[in-house]
């Protein structure tokens, strides 16, 4: 009995680190629609420059509060690296479907979220695991010049490839044994690559309907790289765009392993199999070197 309280009080603490911000708008279930937020460790309003914000759409219908606490280890890599976490918390009415209502207001929310701390409201690092993928990845396409990431893990739901979307790096990744949104992804990654987009695709063997603890070190290498890659979103001033450079590494997803890009072996690797990984890091995340 006192175990269970004491784990009751633990959860009650994490959950009341999360914040709420409520956005009037005129869908039926979502009058007052709900945002949690999540204000990193260390956040100081004199420093120069703005902060990132990640939003995270968790499983369908989540009312936001756990994800934004920081839940399945997102808020210690965002206090790490000075990153809010945004996550709604809507139901129904086709929240995914961002042109509908949703979008508007997302946007709303962070507008609400910037008069209290310096955030950038645009260029968003998006992640979504399960029905939350859909939205973490439609949202982007409804407005690529809002994301500068996005991530859908375990994702039924895409949208359609395009070259607008050319400039916004994705990463998709998928349990081969979720058959049906194994097959739904792997179509996806092919279908975008061929509209030049920039999609990173892993495979987790054996894993169904879940959420494989590498999936979740492969998302945030893989959202680090593109934070840390465009500071200059977040500077107080204008700066240059770093220039796109050709992948330092590429990953055969058959077997997991990557190779230098120059390599015999890497070139070798079939299309559809063929993964870019712009550096090391990522690349160690994502898979192993081949010997």
């Amino acid at each position: 009995m006192k175990r269970t309280f004491v784990f009751a009080a633990i959860v009650s603490q994490i959950l009341l680190s999360a914040e709420t911000l409520v956005v009037k708008t005129k869908a039926p279930k979502n009058r007052q629609a709900v945002f949690q937020y999540r204000v990193p460790k260390g956040y100081d309003r004199n420093r120069s420059g703005s902060y990132r914000v990640l939003v995270i759409f968790g499983g369908r219908n989540t009312d936001g509060r756990a994800d934004a606490s920081g839940r399945m280890g997102w808020g210690k890599w965002c206090d790490d690296n000075g990153i809010f976490i945004l996550a709604p918390g809507l139901k129904n009415d086709n929240y995914w479907q961002p042109e509908v209502w949703s979008g508007k207001a997302l946007r709303s929310a962070l507008s609400q979220l910037k008069k209290k701390y310096k955030i950038c409201t645009s260029k968003l690092l998006f992640y979504g695991y399960s029905a939350g993928s859909q939205a973490s990845n439609l949202f982007p396409a409804w407005r690529p010049s809002l994301c500068r990431a996005w991530v859908s893990h375990a994702c039924g739901v895409f949208h359609t490839p395009s070259a607008k979307m050319s400039g916004v790096p994705g990463l998709v990744t998928c349990g081969d044994a979720d058959q049906a949104r194994y097959i739904i992804s792997r179509n996806f990654v092919e279908s975008a690559r061929r509209k030049g987009c920039r999609i990173i695709w892993k495979s987790f063997p054996n894993h169904p309907h879940d959420v494989p603890p590498d999936s979740l070190t492969l998302a945030r290498a893989f959202l680090l790289y593109h934070h840390r890659r465009w500071r200059e979103d977040l500077a107080a001033g204008a700066l240059f765009a770093p220039e796109d450079s050709p992948a330092e590494f590429i990953g055969d997803d058959q077997d997991s392993v990557y190779y230098p890009a120059n390599s015999p072996k890497a070139k070798n690797v079939l299309p559809e199999d063929r993964v870019e990984l712009p550096d090391k890091t990522l690349a160690d995340a994502w898979g192993k070197r081949a010997q």
